[in-house]
């Protein structure tokens, strides 16, 4: 039922059908057809926040779009968050927050051109990112302004054409076990030290791995849970090491709850709390610790391809490694992992050697 207002206020109302709740705003009649905007939230709170968004945007017979940038995308987070997972939107808020927002925030929705959108992605080769990592961010600018061109807040999307930095992707770096006990020596005792062993010992995303919260762990069993969305979860298989890496980090949590996340960042916000870990954290402190302790440079998700090719030397089959590291298809894990396989198919060839001259 749709909430009564007064007229010119919006309305924001439940559709049955798609189970999801509508903010409506309607701007009058314009040659015998009714101009309306709408906007979609799973709440009716964030709905409320959807309408208001609507009416700092349209009231009052102003143009579309009049809101800043910052503004649209502060709204963006709010409403869209709750349809994606977790670590997702840690993602989104991370490019938001340290890279669109910084160069482009000021901009008006309605005046923001593909030339500003080629301008962040100067700014951003300029900062020494990789050109991966560009196209996340620009990716998360796309996808934000998608939503302002199926409202027709705008009239197109300005990040949708701009060229963006070709990923030349090299070949995966294989880990082997002495490597491994390497890195968990190095990172033992920091505080990063027990993520490391949970990354080496599942193959989690490094998002993954901050986005758990302690009523994900099921650790007599031997999994986690990792939600997908937030309907869908799947159930990731630990190692025995990451188990008790996962108790400790338990034992030293700041606070316990199942909705309290379990791994905790290593400072103290101004309210004198910790909050959650967040990835760049991670990102910016392991280099420095693996090369203190003379490893060299490793990237967390360098771990994550490390635990895959410990199983693929262990001989665990391509499709029981897609379905570990959470590949929708096992295609991709043997792209990405084609080149080390021939080191198997050697190791095959020395053994029938070794028969033959028996």
């Amino acid at each position: 039922m749709a909430a009564r207002r007064r007229r010119g206020e919006g309305s924001v109302l439940y559709d049955k059908t798609a189970r999801v709740w509508i903010a409506r705003v309607s701007l009058g009649v314009t040659g015998g057809k009714r101009i309306r905007h709408k906007a979609q939230a799973p709440t009716r709170k964030l709905a409320e926040r959807e309408l208001e968004r609507l009416l700092r945007a349209y009231g009052a017979g102003g143009d579309p779009a009049t809101e800043t940038l910052d503004e649209y995308l502060a709204g963006w987070l709010a409403s869209y968050g709750p349809s994606v997972r977790p670590s997702t939107l840690t993602s989104y808020r991370g490019h938001v927050d340290n890279h669109i927002r910084p160069l482009l925030g000021g901009i008006r929705v309605a005046k923001l051109r593909p030339a500003d959108v080629r301008r962040l992605v100067a700014e951003l080769e300029r900062k020494g990112l990789s050109p991966a990592t560009v196209r996340l961010v620009v990716t998360t600018l796309r996808i934000a302004l998608g939503r302002a061109v199926a409202e027709r807040s705008i009239p197109d999307n300005p990040a949708a054409g701009v060229r963006l930095p070709r990923v030349v992707r090299e070949p995966v770096r294989p880990l082997t076990a002495a490597e491994a006990d390497a890195i968990v020596d190095a990172t033992t005792g920091t505080w990063i030290g027990p993520l490391v062993r949970l990354l080496l010992g599942s193959g989690l995303r490094l998002g993954e791995a901050c986005g758990l919260d302690q009523r994900d762990l099921r650790l007599d069993e031997g999994f986690v849970r990792v939600r997908r969305s937030k309907t869908s979860v799947r159930a990731v298989p630990i190692s025995e090491d990451a188990v008790a890496a996962l108790r400790e980090a338990l034992a030293v949590a700041p606070r316990r709850g199942a909705d309290e996340p379990v791994f905790f960042g290593p400072r103290v916000n101004r309210a004198g709390h910790r909050d959650r870990l967040r990835g760049w954290s991670v990102s910016h402190a392991l280099p420095k610790v693996l090369e203190r302790a003379g490893i060299g440079h490793l990237a967390p998700h360098a771990l994550r391809h490390g635990a895959a090719t410990l199983m693929l030397a262990d001989g665990v089959p391509m499709r029981v490694i897609a379905e570990q590291l959470g590949h929708a298809n096992p295609a991709l894990t043997a792209r990405v992992y084609a080149h080390v396989v021939p080191d198997q198919q050697r190791r095959a060839v020395e053994s029938l050697e070794r028969r033959r001259t028996r």
